[in-house]
Order: structure tokens, then sequence, then C-alpha cells
């Protein structure tokens, strides 16, 4: 009897010690749960342009222009954009306008108004060390302009310097070259 006692018991004991090592793995998994990487920054998308977050959310609509300086003021939203890269690629203008009034008018609520001009930098004389721009042409877009619910996917196409439509809808004012 003594002999099967003992055999019984180094059976117990290593059944233990198998169901200790099955477990083990489960329960670092769980630890190492609490100790992943946290995220310090989530995205949260933008209601409400404020002071705060004008600069994330220009950041945020990847536009192709070079954003030169942006403006916020109460509900107005004044961007310059620089064609210095793509010349007078109205596709390229156009593309992000949209863009900019699907950000300003569509996914916030406080944007009632978004003046744009587009600028490109004056080539600096030998002496003249001032790098100033000049505005080619300037946009003033509302909230209240009807053409905003129905034709807003269609600005990507527009030939505002061709079409007078666009023109109107977009109270596009072009500087002489």
């Amino acid at each position: 009897m003594p002999h099967w006692k003992g055999l019984l018991y180094a059976s117990t004991i290593t059944l233990a010690v198998t169901l200790l090592i099955t477990v083990l793995p489960l329960a670092n998994d769980r630890m190492n749960e609490g100790a992943r990487d946290v995220a310090v920054f989530h995205p949260v998308p933008i209601k409400r342009l404020s002071s705060d977050t004008v600069v994330d959310s220009m950041l945020g609509l990847n536009l192709t222009l070079k954003v030169k300086k942006v403006a916020w003021n109460g509900s107005v939203l004044s961007v310059d954009l620089s064609n210095e890269e793509y010349g007078n690629a109205v596709d390229r203008w156009m593309d992000d306008l949209r863009r900019l009034f699907e950000f300003a008018f569509v996914r916030t609520d406080n944007v009632n108004r978004v003046l744009v001009r587009f600028v490109a930098p004056l080539q600096p004389q030998a002496e003249d060390v001032r790098s100033d721009v000049r505005m080619l042409a300037a946009v003033d877009v509302r909230r209240s302009d009807a053409w905003l619910a129905t034709e807003l996917s269609n600005l990507g196409a527009a030939k505002p310097f061709q079409e007078e439509i666009w023109r109107q809808r977009l109270r596009l004012s072009a500087s002489p070259l």
C-alpha cells in the first residue's frame, strides 16, 4: 500500500505542475495587456473649430498647396494657399478648395465663411531681402450659399477662370498678372 500512496502522490504533483505550466502563459498575456503602449494622442473628429484646433485641422486636410497663413476670427476662416510648387494648376486649386469647404461647412458647425487667397512668392531682387507674396486670386464662400449642398462634390472639376457660374459661386476675384 505504501507503494501506491507514493505513486498517487507523484501523479498528483505531476498533474498540478502540468496544469500550472499550461496556465502560466495565459497569466503572462494578461499581465502584458496592462504593460502595452498606451496611446497618448487619440484622433478626435473636430466638430467646432477654435484657435486651439485650427492648426491640427489644417494639417489633417492634406492639401496639395502649401498653407502659408491661417486666421480664425469668430466664424470666419481665412487661409492663404501658395502655388509655389504647382504654378497655375487650377485643378489642384479647386481640389484643395473642395477639401477645405467640406471640412469647414460639412464637418464643422461653427464656420460660416471661408476666405481663401491664392498667393505666389515674389522673386526677391539682388539687394532686396524681403520675401513678400503677391495675391493671384481670392475666393469668398459662405455657409448660406445654396450651391454647397448640391455642387460641392463637382468643385474639383470646376474651371472658375473660364466658367462664369463658378466665378459667381466662389465670388472669385483675380488680380491682373
